[in-house]
């Protein structure tokens, strides 16, 4: 399964809220001042109309202010909906994912590395969660992208537990500078989990956001169930045509009379 991370977008929220209960309080003491102003004041010298004017203006922008965020947070109530119902569509899909961490799903992963430039030298170092390498794959040192595939055992041939890793592109050019890269993995949806940070999809104990998603497909052991054919048995037998009556059997033909 995967935890929901919403502490960001939790605080987010939070800050919004006490943003907008902000300007109300702001809206109410300027329509509390400013009314109290025009009753308070000198009929002999009235308030200045440019001032009350100012003032007017003032008081209708702090208004528009507090509708804006309303109606933000509205749209972004909706927006959130929106992906929900779109990352339903994603559930048992095998996608790609733009991402440095790895999953292991059944003992299994797939990944791929893309070089920016040649490199003289180039691998790909996978660790555990405690940042210890218990992998290290050679990899081609041309430029482009390469596909990879590891059985989920460590470099003394132990069988790992399905989890989350990291995988790195270590790479050198002939001078001994650091070749850029990045890499994308794959793995197949099974959960879907939405928070105030966004909506984030499950790929085994991996979470990853809409917008890492690259390509999706349809499982490849996905197979239809072939239709069985019925038994024989059940199959209809044709109708036999009826015995000819034998000639014995057949009537007496009339004599004619004589």
């Amino acid at each position: 399964m995967v935890d929901a991370v919403g502490a960001s977008g939790n605080q987010t929220l939070n800050n919004n809220g006490q943003i907008t209960s902000s300007l109300a309080k702001d809206f109410n003491t300027f329509l509390t001042m400013l009314t109290t102003q025009l009753k308070n004041q000198d009929p002999l010298s009235p308030m200045d109309s440019t001032d009350f004017t100012n003032q007017l203006v003032q008081f209708a922008g702090v208004e528009q202010q507090i509708n804006t965020n309303t109606t933000l947070k509205e749209l972004m109530a909706m927006q959130k909906l929106n992906q929900s119902t779109t990352a339903i569509g994603y559930l048992g899909k095998d996608v790609e994912a733009l991402s440095n961490l790895l999953p292991l799903q059944n003992g299994q992963s797939r990944f791929s590395a893309t070089l920016q430039t040649d490199s003289a030298a180039a691998n790909i170092v996978i660790r555990d969660s405690t940042g210890a390498i218990v992998k290290t794959i050679a990899a081609n040192g041309n430029a482009g992208r390469q596909e990879f595939t590891w059985d989920g055992k460590d470099s003394d041939g132990n069988q790992l537990d399905d989890g989350v890793f990291t995988i790195e592109i270590v790479a050198k050019d002939a001078d001994g500078k650091t070749v850029e890269g990045y890499t994308t993995v794959y793995g197949r949806v099974s959960d879907v989990a939405t928070d105030s940070s966004g909506t984030l999809l499950g790929i085994g104990k991996m979470a990853v956001s809409l917008d890492q998603i690259l390509t999706v497909s349809e499982p490849k052991n996905k197979t239809e169930k072939p239709e069985t054919p019925p038994d024989d048995g059940d199959d209809p037998k044709p109708e036999q045509p009826l015995p000819k009556p034998d000639d014995e059997d057949d009537p007496t033909p009339e004599q004619p009379l004589p």
